[in-house]
């Protein structure tokens, strides 16, 4: 599997465009801002990771931190994300802790792994409703911009809801390793020919191309 099957893996999983694909696709990289860095540091990675892993935990196979998720998300962030969901990103994760402990009375990374579980799903919920309202207004945006004739460059960008982001970079990252690619997929280095008629059992896991 390639970056391009890898984005169009998580495109099809999440039901839309994947932020920042194209500057991934491209492989392009660039200096980290002073707020972009600390993403970087040791804990917060290891906050990443754990925040990845409630998304995809281990189960018969390895989970997103395993996979090296946490070390990913700053990577894509620094080169893949414009300012404005850098922002946002940032502002969300720094958010967690306070929100883990109004939900369930500590922070996220003190509760089990079943209120970990339930907490993501709540910021999922949310997300999903924040990402509607903000493709209607980001239409309106555009909608208006074209009668006004102002160039794509111009054009108000709208943030992406932070747990949006997370999810999306989760699974790019999962889908992407080699953990991903050989224990949660079924792996064959040097596929066959296509055979339509190949026995499937329930429970078979998806091949990695």
């Amino acid at each position: 599997m390639n970056r391009r099957e890898a984005i169009q893996r998580v495109a099809m999983l999440i039901g839309g465009s994947v932020i920042g694909a194209n500057l991934f696709l491209e492989g392009c990289t660039r200096p980290a801002s002073k707020d972009v860095a600390v993403l970087f540091e040791k804990d917060n990675v290891n906050f990443l990771g754990d925040l990845a892993e409630a998304i995809l935990p281990q189960t018969s196979t390895p989970g997103a931190k395993e996979a090296g998720v946490g070390e990913f998300i700053p990577v894509m962030i620094r080169d893949c994300y414009d300012p404005h969901d850098q922002k946002a990103f940032l502002e969300g994760l720094d958010g967690i802790d306070d929100r883990a402990k109004k939900e369930f009375g500590k922070k996220f990374q003190e509760l089990s792994k079943d209120d970990q579980l339930q907490f993501v799903n709540i910021l999922d919920k949310e997300a999903k409703e924040f990402q509607k309202e903000r493709g209607d207004k980001q239409r309106e945006l555009n909608e208006d911009a074209e009668k006004t004739g102002k160039s794509p460059e111009e054009i108000e960008q709208l943030p992406n809801h932070f747990f949006h982001m997370l999810k999306q970079l989760t699974l790019t990252g999962f889908f992407t390793s080699e953990v991903g690619m050989t224990k949660a997929l079924r792996y064959v280095k040097i596929p066959g020919k296509y055979d339509g008629n190949y026995p499937y059992k329930k429970g078979d896991r998806a091949f990695a191309p």
